[in-house]
Order: structure tokens, then C-alpha cells, then sequence
């Protein structure tokens, strides 16, 4: 009896060590086809993806927001003409309940100085995201609290979050566009090294006349919801003792935006926050909206370019931002600087070095 027994468990041993092999296996598979079904765009995913990769602590300065963050503020201007170790962690119409949880993620390995928090989504009137844009936004997060807490903030219903926690039957249809690139790891960063810094090139030229509006003091209300975690942000900053300066980027349609962003900017003086509005007709830094921007928001290289500079000026004159250059703990960004420059010749640094 006792020799039966002692078989019996050894098989049922067997069993649950047969059955824990196959669904750690199958749980790879799964994982790994989500990994090669997920949409690999680098304006969204891959900046969060190669977040990851970079030193810790190696960031003075971390930009936040969408897509006019990561096209207007040119890492490799900030670094080659100021010395200022920034990072773009941005994707495409990222609210702030998404903002919120990409800081919450990032300040895991990262004290930034500065955060610049892009000031577009006060315009945003939706009260949660599109399926293709929580994809986009959320899917490069590691930490599962925070992946979660912002799948569950892109959604009316937490039922609705379920399939985006899965991961897999949200990209399973998009197996049609899977690319032989889609199955390396890690990713290719959209064809950039694992130095890249987040800034997304819109290298294009469209034609602009400098907007006209009534510059005032009206306010018109912001979206609830994106009020709220614009507060969240304010407030996780200033236990994290992390400065936040809003940005308000250059852009052709601002007579749309200049009421919301009134309203933003009321919100963060009660919080003793500073904002930076490059739409301000007083300010003269020789941006050219018949060349420097490609769309009606976006800015293209070219504009990027002049625009970093003044941002690079302003923020050396608010900051105490150390000049990293000659830091060999901060080499990768002077390896991205150079792959970058060198895929874009024409637009070589002045070489203006602090002070000139």
C-alpha cells in the first residue's frame, strides 16, 4: 500500500510539473506573439520600449506629452549646442492619464530635474482614448502596475481593459502588416540604435502664415478628466521634489488652442508651476512658419532645430542644468548626436557653446 502511494504522488508530481512546463510555455508563446503582433510605430511604443535601455539616473531633463513633444524638442540640438541630457518620452495624443502613469514608470529609474510636460492635451475633449492610441501608449510599459493603471484610465469600463491587459486579442488582426522586423528583439527603434532619445524627425515642408489671434486671458474650460490628472502629476512632482515646467509648442492653429491652454495655466499656478508659451507674438526667436513647420502643428527638422536652441537658452537660464559633455556616464548621447547628425548633414550644429 505504502509503495502505491509513494507512485501515486510521484506521477501526480509529474503531472503538475508536466502541467506548470506547458503553461510556462505557452505563456512565452503568447507573449512573444503579442511582442510580434504589437504595432512597433516610434512615435509611441518604441521610446517607452528603449526607455529601458538607457542608464539610470542619466537624465537631467525627461519631456513628456505627444506628438508635438517629440517633434519640436530636438534631443540632439539640447545636447550638442547645451550639453542638456534629455529624453522624449512621448507618443501620439498622449493624455495626461496616460502622462501620469509614464512618470510614474519613469521615476522608477530616473530623478530627472526637469520634467517638461507638453501642454496640448488641455485641448483634448474626449473623456478616454481611442483603441489605436491606448495601443500605442500603454503597451511599451513594463511595470504591471502602471500598465495596468493606464489601460484602466484609457477605458470607460473596466471590463473594457481586459483585452488590452491580455495584450494579445487587441493586435491579433495585425498579423496582415507584420514585418520581418516585427520578430527581432530588441526593437529597431524605427532603424535608430538603442542611444536614440526620443526625438521623432516630421521631415517635411508645409506652408504657414504666423497665426493671428487676440492674445487674452479667457479661459475656456478644460475636459474633467484631463484636468484631473494634470493635478496628479502636479502633486506625484512635488513629493518626487521634481520641477515641472508646461510647454506650450510653436504651432500654426494656436489661435484654436490659446483659451485651453489659459485654463491649464490657471490650474498649475495653484500649484506654483511655470509655463513656457512659444506662441506668445512678443517672443522673436527666428522661427519661420513658411518653412519650419510640416503640417498644421507639427514642426519639421528645420524648425525643431531653431526651436531647441531657444529652449535650450531658456532652460540653462531657469535651471541649474549641468553641461554633460565631457561626462563619459553620458557618452550615449553624444552617440546619438553623431548617428543623427550625420543622417541629416545639412542641419549641422551652429556649434554655440554655453554663454556665446
Amino acid at each position: 500500500m505504502t509503495d502505491q502511494k509513494t507512485e501515486r504522488r510521484k506521477e501526480l508530481g509529474f503531472f503538475w510539473m508536466r502541467l506548470a512546463g506547458f503553461c510556462i510555455l505557452a505563456g512565452l508563446v503568447i507573449a512573444y506573439a503579442t511582442y510580434v503582433l504589437t504595432p512597433k510605430y516610434d512615435y509611441g511604443i518604441c521610446s517607452m520600449v528603449n526607455f529601458y535601455d538607457q542608464p539610470e539616473n542619466s537624465m537631467d531633463v525627461l519631456a513628456v506629452g505627444t506628438s508635438l513633444a517629440y517633434a519640436g524638442i530636438n534631443t540632439n540640438v539640447l545636447w550638442s549646442e547645451y550639453g542638456i541630457a534629455a529624453y522624449n518620452l512621448c507618443s501620439a495624443e498622449q493624455p495626461y492619464w496616460v502622462s501620469y502613469y509614464v512618470i510614474r514608470e519613469a521615476l522608477k529609474t530616473q530623478k530627472p530635474k526637469v520634467i517638461l510636460l507638453d501642454a496640448k492635451p488641455s485641448i483634448y475633449t474626449r473623456d478616454y482614448s481611442k483603441r489605436g492610441r491606448t495601443i500605442l501608449s500603454t503597451y511599451g510599459i513594463r511595470g504591471m502596475e502602471n500598465r495596468i493603471g493606464a489601460m484602466l484610465a484609457c477605458v470607460e469600463k473596466t471590463e473594457d481593459a481586459v483585452g488590452y491587459i491580455l495584450g494579445l486579442p487587441q493586435v491579433h488582426s495585425n498579423y496582415k502588416n507584420v514585418k520581418r522586423s516585427d520578430f527581432a528583439f530588441p526593437l529597431d527603434n524605427g532603424g535608430r540604435s538603442s542611444n536614440w532619445k526620443g526625438y521623432i524627425e516630421v521631415d517635411a515642408v508645409e506652408h504657414h502664415q504666423k497665426p493671428s489671434l487676440v492674445w487674452t486671458s479667457t479661459r475656456r474650460n478644460m475636459n474633467e478628466r484631463e484636468e484631473a490628472y494634470a493635478r496628479k502629476i502636479f502633486e506625484l512632482c512635488a513629493q518626487e521634489e521634481i520641477e515641472v515646467m508646461l510647454v506650450g509648442f510653436p504651432n500654426p492653429d494656436y489661435a484654436s488652442d490659446h483659451m485651453y491652454y489659459n485654463a491649464l495655466w490657471a490650474v498649475a499656478q495653484e500649484y506654483g508651476i511655470g509655463e513656457m508659451n512659444y506662441n506668445n507674438p512678443d517672443l522673436k526667436f527666428g522661427l519661420r512658419y513658411s518653412s519650419d513647420f510640416a503640417d498644421w502643428q507639427h514642426l519639421n527638422v528645420k524648425g525643431s532645430m531653431t526651436f531647441s536652441r531657444k529652449l535650450g537658452e531658456d532652460l540653462k537660464k531657469i535651471y541649474d542644468l549641468p553641461d554633460r559633455r565631457r561626462d563619459e556616464a553620458y557618452v550615449s548621447y553624444e552617440l546619438c548626436a553623431q548617428e543623427w547628425y550625420k543622417k541629416y548633414p545639412s542641419f549641422v550644429s551652429s556649434g554655440i557653446r554655453e554663454g556665446e
